[in-house]
């Protein structure tokens, strides 16, 4: 079966072959400035370079920054049933602003000469504006008044341009394609009806030299359809002529065959059978769509002509549609390994924690508005999600209070899919010790990352716990010993296993129910008889104990990565827990 973990192999060893261009060299949607246009009174959204995240409660705003990109990036529909892509005052107006000020929109874009160079040079003659920077940025500002009345302004590298070439440029973004839009709980694709059947098609991406190769067999097919196709219209010119008006028959293929885009059938294979797209599960149909739309946009990134490229970006609205939170944590993952490998923008709406962008923490966008009497009838706002207030969007996502989240940053920084996760710092740097290999003990993976957790009341929380071990393919938690009795419930309810998937460090003897409980006694014996007095104060108020021995803790560690002619004997205890973690990372 093909399932995403094998997809997102796949693409991103393909990846690794299209993108050889560094992330920052394309085009990008900075920010949107939008004032009295919907829920949005006066509100500037920053967007990051990769993979960006919008998230909040239902009517938060989401929907209206989906839309703003929509109206610069995507072009007028040809169908007169379709809803137009223009503004509408009346509609679009802020409903509680009773002026009749104005609608404003103002776009900032970055193109580069590298990756846009259509785009540029096309800027470049219809301004009759020299562009020589590498990257130059382009800003595009709507402005709609009562009746409709709208006005354009572009500015190129901080310089305005007249209103006819702003109106050209505008038509070209639009029909350029820049914005791939997929909304995962609406049907997106083509329905046919063939083979007695209804199946699914998708406009497939082909290159000028695709296109030709196209072109060569559709000549080849044209000549054995003619020829198929003589007996079978000449009965039916006999069958024509018996009408008063004569009609001549000539049969020919389709029209429009070998166009840019050509209609290709999707089935995944399982167990040696074919199945539709359209016959497997909402969540697998759901990945498939999502990744091609991806696909999409790096195809016409890398194989355009020079005279045709501009890369595009992609906007998904709630890619974890009708996915399990296992699922979505795994294709979350995908996503952002995507979006930066292929070099693409990628912009997605999200509810779930697993969706949001947890290596960059502030290109989650958290919306929210301003309540009245538990309604929503205020503006559009941003939660702050920089600096110390980084978890905002996964507390609100998790429903927790953010508080837990303080002591976590280091998780969600981790590069590694293999983890071990330990209460604190020193017991970091004492696992580290064991992945250089010049110690007559069992060996660490060098695989592994280790992460501190910042504490055993992080275990019990098995919220958060849950979505932490999704972050990971494979996690295996250590604690103190003297925390097992505690702890070890709540680790089984998140079906994790005692010596498999978690276990305590420290010695079954009194004062020694930790990871220093498991030192070599030599280190032990060496800082106590050094630091009598830290010692002494063990026995002192709460307050002083508490110091003394967080100070001798630092000591013990000091002293042990000070050596490293320990025996096996010594180090029999560290063996023991090492060897459970890597047979856990290598199952």
């Amino acid at each position: 079966m093909l399932t995403s973990r094998s997809m997102v192999l796949f693409l991103t060893r393909k990846a690794r072959y299209l993108s050889a261009i560094p992330m920052s060299a394309r085009m990008r949607i900075k920010s949107i400035y939008a004032k009295n246009y919907r829920t949005i009174e006066d509100l500037t959204i920053n967007f990051s370079s990769g993979f960006c995240t919008i998230s909040g409660r239902n009517n938060a705003g989401k929907s209206c920054i989906i839309r703003l990109l929509s109206k610069l990036f995507q072009p007028e529909p040809s169908l007169p049933w379709i809803t137009n892509n223009t503004f509408d005052y009346k509609q679009d107006k802020t409903q509680w602003i009773r002026s009749n000020d104005p609608i404003t929109i103002t776009y900032q874009v970055e193109l580069t000469k590298l990756e846009d160079p259509a785009l540029i040079s096309f800027i470049e003659k219809i301004a009759s504006v020299p562009i020589d920077a590498g990257e130059v940025p382009l800003q595009i500002q709507y402005t709609i008044r009562e009746g409709d009345a709208q006005s354009i302004n572009i500015q190129i590298d901080n310089k305005p341009i007249d209103d006819q070439a702003a109106k050209e440029i505008d038509k070209k973004i639009k029909d350029s394609n820049l914005l791939f839009l997929y909304n995962s709980t609406s049907a997106n694709e083509e329905i046919y009806f063939g083979h007695n059947r209804i199946r699914q098609f998708y406009d497939f991406m082909i290159s000028t030299d695709e296109k030709k190769i196209i072109i060569d067999a559709q000549k080849t097919i044209e000549l054995k359809m003619k020829k198929l196709a003589k007996e079978h219209t000449k009965i039916l010119s006999d069958i024509l002529g018996r009408l008063s008006e004569k009609y001549n028959v000539e049969a020919s293929p389709l029209e429009g065959f070998a166009m840019r885009r050509m209609p290709v059938g999707i089935n995944l294979k399982d167990k040696n059978v074919d199945i539709p797209l359209n016959d497997w599960g909402s969540g697998t149909q759901n990945r498939t769509h999502i990744l091609m739309a991806i696909l999409q946009a790096n195809r016409i990134k890398t194989s355009c002509a020079i005279d045709e490229k501009i890369t595009p970006f992609v906007v998904i609205e709630e890619p974890e549609s009708f996915l399990h939170p296992s699922a979505q944590a795994e294709f979350g993952r995908m996503l952002r390994t995507l979006s930066a490998e292929f070099g693409i923008q990628l912009i997605v709406t999200t509810h779930s924690p697993y969706m949001l962008n947890q290596e960059e923490p502030t290109a989650n966008i958290l919306l929210t508005r301003n309540t009245s009497r538990k309604k929503n009838l205020g503006e559009t706002t941003l939660v702050e999600v920089s600096g110390d207030n980084w978890m905002a969007p996964f507390a609100d996502h998790l429903g927790i209070d953010a508080k837990e989240f303080n002591c976590l940053k280091s998780i969600f920084s981790a590069a590694q899919s293999k983890t071990l996760l330990v209460e604190g710092e020193l017991d970091v740097a004492y696992f580290e010790r064991f992945k250089t290999g010049d110690l007559d003990c069992e060996k660490l993976d060098n695989g592994i990352e280790i992460v501190s957790y910042g504490g055993k009341d992080t275990l019990k929380n098995t919220v958060l716990m849950q979505f932490i071990l999704r972050r990971f393919d494979k996690v295996f938690l250590s604690y103190d010993l003297d925390a097992h009795t505690e702890l070890k419930s709540s680790l089984e309810k998140l079906s994790l296993i005692h010596l498999q998937d978690f276990a305590p460090v420290g010695a079954e003897q009194s004062g020694k129910n930790c990871i220093e409980g498991i030192l070599p006694e030599r280190i032990l014996s060496t800082v106590n008889g050094r630091e009598t007095d830290l010692v002494m104060q063990l026995g002192s108020d709460a307050t002083n104990k508490k110091k003394a021995k967080a100070t001798l803790k630092k000591k013990y560690l000091e002293e042990f990565l000070r050596n490293n002619n320990y025996s096996k004997e010594e180090l029999k205890e560290f063996s023991k827990i090492i060897k459970i973690i890597n047979k856990k990372m290598h199952c």
